[in-house]
């Protein structure tokens, strides 16, 4: 869902780049490295970095010259949390931009769209879920895995397409599309639901957000 077909304005390619190099170098300073030291947990982010490039490469192609196709993020970032999540989402879009031949003006748009924003995103809702209600393993679950990741989704989606309908003048947004993107949504948040779950359960050493003194110890 990123800007990787039309050229943005200079102006705001410029800004957009500085700004995500001054948010994801924050990010790799603050990111909690040695979390990773935890077993397996290093190998499944480095994997998480190879197959997202390889995921977002199976895309529909929709009007206005615009794809959509699953995203991914949600689950990287519940998974490993913001920072991490930032600087690992930004060398998967680096790495598409690379292999696939996409507009290196357009990067920091991108990286603002598909790693800053979703971390952010799904920060608050981790927040949100924690502070407002019962503090258990299902609420993590569903409230950050399906509903979590649906605002997730769709908030990218809508921000990316609204960038689209701002900068690109040959591509304008169709309510279908919208619909589309979030029926796509809607399928994805329950399968990121379901995949948080089997981490959790099963390698829970690679679910860094998911706290046991939190959700399981006294319940």
């Amino acid at each position: 869902m990123g800007i990787f077909l039309f050229s943005l304005p200079v102006t705001s390619a410029f800004l957009a780049s500085l700004a995500a190099l001054v948010i994801i170098t924050h990010a790799v300073r603050t990111a909690p490295w040695k979390a990773l030291t935890a077993p397996g947990a290093f190998s499944a982010w480095c994997a998480f970095i190879i197959l997202l490039p390889l995921l977002w490469r199976f895309d529909v192609p929709i009007t206005g010259g615009m794809a959509l196709h699953l995203l991914g993020m949600p689950l990287f970032v519940l998974m490993f949390g913001r920072q991490l999540a930032i600087t690992g989402i930004a060398l998967s879009v680096i790495a598409y931009t690379a292999i696939h031949e996409g507009l290196w003006t357009n990067l920091g748009m991108n990286l603002l769209l598909l790693s800053v924003l979703p971390a952010y995103c799904g920060e608050t809702v981790m927040r949100l879920t924690r502070t407002y209600f019962p503090r258990n393993i299902f609420v993590y679950l569903l409230g950050n895995g399906f509903f979590g990741a649906m605002a997730m989704l769709s908030t990218i989606g809508l921000m990316s397409l609204g960038a689209n309908e701002l900068w690109v003048v040959h591509a304008p947004t169709r309510g279908d599309t919208v619909a589309y993107m979030l029926l796509l949504a809607w399928g994805e948040s329950f399968l990121t639901g379901f995949l948080l779950t089997i981490f959790t359960v099963y390698r829970p050493q690679w679910v860094l957000t998911f706290d046991d003194n939190v959700y399981l110890h006294g319940k």
